[in-house]
């Protein structure tokens, strides 16, 4: 099982940002000297539940990227959003035996492949406990070092330190084993290597700075039909994501029965609503339209936050949002009044390995970007996060 070429420079890359109701193809040339990548062009599709019309849509728009631009990719990295990759982090403390003693490769092989163990573990539990699916049909897609400690003193590689206490913290995307033959399938079909397979939501977290966080954050990404949440603790040593079935579509369906518009021309309209561009009597009326859709969203939100509270003993006050739906003026308002949280809708400037040469505005998109042009080989640790995936499902 492949998720990653070890190598490339300059070459042409698509990232597939599979949502819940478009599939956006964003075209990339992408120099691993310089660790940043250039978007020259992109393009959407809307997004099926049906496989088969998932992957003809992928390859209708990853056709007419390539005619736009004349060029041919070399490779694919597919995102997608919790409604099919969850994810979570997991941190383990482990107590050396001789303290005086340098941390070598083989110890740190070993951690690493005990964490993985015990991590499994836990989100096989968890994954059966959402889904209803057995444990054994837990997958893990992929995993990232989000933070290693040695005596409490964060440290990038623990390799040649001494100390008596390692602590390592692993995130992990996982899935059901349908969902991953799916994801294979769809790069097969695509007829182009596959670079990576990652969640939407880890990407905005490694995005915005991944540890640079100087304080815990939710960060909210309402899509079209899914709203993810990320939970961010420590810095990243608590990375958690939920999600429920509730986006910026269900006002855009409301607005399309109260009109009797189709939804294309209803999502034009709430478009210019959430942008500002409606006279006041016309703000107004959809204000009062959209109030019992916003409290069905801020519903949701409340049951997540009393999940993460229930794991964690605390949820912070900081909310940054993204995704179109976050631009609707009632979002920010609800959860200021009735969730007292300090709201940052996350601006596009802020992925700033993306040099972004087109219109395109999707921070979750754009977070996948960056997260693409990384190359496996400039991580130490990818090849011992490969090895203990690999052994733990063979």
């Amino acid at each position: 099982m492949r998720f990653f070429k070890k190598d490339f420079k300059n070459k042409n890359l698509i990232v597939l940002d599979i949502g819940s109701q478009f599939v956006k193809a964003l075209l990339l040339e992408i120099n691993e000297e310089e660790g940043r990548g250039n978007l020259l062009n992109w393009t959407k599709e809307k997004s099926f539940c049906d496989f088969e019309k998932l992957s003809l849509a992928c390859q209708k728009a990853i056709s007419r990227i390539e005619k736009k631009t004349g060029i041919k990719a070399d490779e694919i990295f597919l995102g997608t959003g919790g409604d099919l990759l969850r994810g979570v982090s997991t941190t383990f403390c482990y107590k050396r035996e001789d303290s005086s003693q340098k941390i070598d490769l083989a110890e740190l092989r070993n951690i690493v492949q005990k964490t993985q163990w015990r991590a499994y573990d836990r989100l096989r539990k968890d994954f059966s406990s959402e889904t209803g699916l057995p444990e054994s049909e837990a997958r893990l897609v992929n995993a990232c070092v989000v933070d290693i400690k040695v005596d409490n003193e964060h440290i990038p590689n623990p390799i040649g330190f001494e100390g008596e206490i390692i602590s390592l913290t692993i995130f992990n995307n996982y899935t059901s084993r349908e969902n991953l033959e799916k994801l294979l399938q769809l790069s097969a079909e695509l007829g182009l290597e596959l670079r990576g397979v990652n969640s939407q939501s880890y990407a905005l977290f490694h995005g915005l700075g991944a540890g640079s966080f100087k304080d815990d954050v939710i960060i909210i990404d309402v899509g079209g039909k899914v709203t993810d949440v990320v939970l961010v603790k420590n810095k990243g040593e608590v990375i958690d994501i939920k999600n429920f079935n509730l986006g910026g579509h269900l006002f855009t369906k409301t607005l399309s029965e109260f009109l009797g518009l189709d939804l294309d021309d209803a999502e034009i309209v709430k478009t210019k609503y959430s942008k500002g561009e409606v006279s006041d009597s016309a703000k107004e009326k959809l204000d009062k339209l959209f109030s019992s859709n916003i409290s069905s969203w801020f519903g949701g939100i409340k049951v997540v936050l009393n999940d993460f509270y229930e794991n964690y003993k605390s949820t912070p006050s900081n909310v940054l949002l993204c995704g179109g739906g976050s631009l609707l003026p009632g979002m920010g308002d609800v959860l200021k009044k009735k969730g007292g949280f300090k709201i940052k809708i996350i601006s596009p400037n802020e992925i700033t390995k993306i040099t972004n040469k087109t219109k395109l505005q999707d921070v979750s998109s754009l977070a996948l970007a960056s997260l693409a042009t990384e190359s496996p080989k400039s991580n130490e640790f990818y090849s011992l996060l490969k090895r203990a995936i690999r052994l733990i499902q063979t």
